[in-house]
């Protein structure tokens, strides 16, 4: 049984996609907030996208969409570029939210589960790759400021988690700890408490820091920005897609880095040696960067911390899977511990 609104959708795709089957995913968009289809077709299986309603302008996703066809077009296999529907977008306006439908990308997220070294460079390479490509994007005016490089400038991220910390004052941690005295006895409330106490103790620390790099200049491209394990595919250990690239916008590329390295192998010094420099055998880092991917790296993991404190306790947020929270909240715990020390 298909949906009435996939149904209007997908019609938009028609003759290239005729549905045999479509199967919603409860987690397979993350948590970005995403609804995710699955469309099985005798042409080959696609991925129905819903972004969420306070989402991205439609100008940005559209931007997006140019950037992932140059990627496309240079032959990197584990880009899924939109398709265009029969009145020449790639985003389709329905019920009040924004749709796009791509090629569904094989594999499975479990590099944990396997976490070999040839996996390891094959997430290396691909995004090397992914970068090389970026770079050379040349965006419409109107994007320009999202998708467009720079020669050099500080990392906007350096000053963006500035300003989280800065907001994270004290009203705002009493706030949060009040929240969790009253919160059902759960696995997840005794988790963020941990957190909760990780983040206070390490907070002065990761700001510094920052402060000390906030004025390196280094030169900003195109960057995924929330690339991380679950959004590696792998088939074997061949990696198969590089998938959500909803956040990716003008940053360095340490940024991606600090973020997926740290995400596939934690805090392994060894291993993230043999990440880096299997990355740097197709784009070399600059001091300032390999300083900068450091500083991005301890700071992200506490401000992830800290982010999940106020989805959870603040916002009030809710999660179908709770596992999956719950896993993810104990990874940051660990690393915290590890950060903090």
């Amino acid at each position: 049984m298909i949906d009435e609104v996939c149904r209007r959708i997908l019609v938009q795709y028609e003759p290239r996609v005729s549905p045999l089957r479509v199967a919603p995913l409860e987690n397979r968009g993350g948590f970005s907030g995403a609804s995710i289809w699955r469309v099985v077709t005798e042409q080959g299986d696609f991925a129905l996208r819903c972004w969420p309603g306070a989402g991205l302008s439609r100008s940005r996703i559209l931007g997006l969409h140019r950037l992932l066809e140059d990627l496309g077009h240079t032959g990197l296999p584990f880009v899924a570029v939109p398709l265009t529907g029969r009145h020449g977008s790639t985003l389709i306006r329905d019920a009040g939210r924004d749709w796009q439908l791509e090629p569904w990308l094989p594999g499975t997220a479990d590099f944990h589960d396997r976490p070999t070294r040839d996996r390891l460079r094959a997430a290396m390479v691909a995004l090397g790759q992914w970068h090389l490509a970026a770079e050379v994007h040349r965006p419409e005016h109107d994007v320009a400021a999202w998708f467009g490089s720079q020669a050099s400038a500080p990392s906007p991220a350096v000053a963006e988690r500035l300003g989280v910390l800065d907001h994270a004052n004290e009203a705002r941690l009493r706030s949060i700890e009040n929240s969790l005295s009253q919160a059902n006895p759960s696995p997840i409330r005794d988790t963020a408490v941990r957190i909760l106490s990780l983040f206070r103790r390490g907070q002065r620390q990761i700001h510094d820091q920052l402060l000390r790099v906030c004025e390196t200049e280094v030169r900003l491209q195109p960057c995924l920005r929330d690339v991380w394990h679950d959004h590696l595919l792998f088939r074997q250990d061949e990696l198969t897609g590089l998938i959500d690239p909803s956040a990716c916008r003008r940053e360095n590329v340490t940024s991606d880095l600090a973020r997926l390295i740290g995400s596939l192998v934690g805090d392994n010094r060894s291993e993230w040696e043999f990440a880096l420099n299997e990355y740097q055998k197709l784009r070399p880092l600059t001091i300032r960067e390999l300083t900068l991917v450091d500083a991005l790296n301890r700071s992200g993991v506490l401000l992830s911390g800290w982010t999940w404190l106020e989805w959870l306790y603040l916002d009030r947020r809710t999660f179908a899977d709770q596992i999956a929270v719950q896993r993810r909240l104990n990874e940051l715990q660990r690393r915290m511990e590890m950060l903090t020390d």
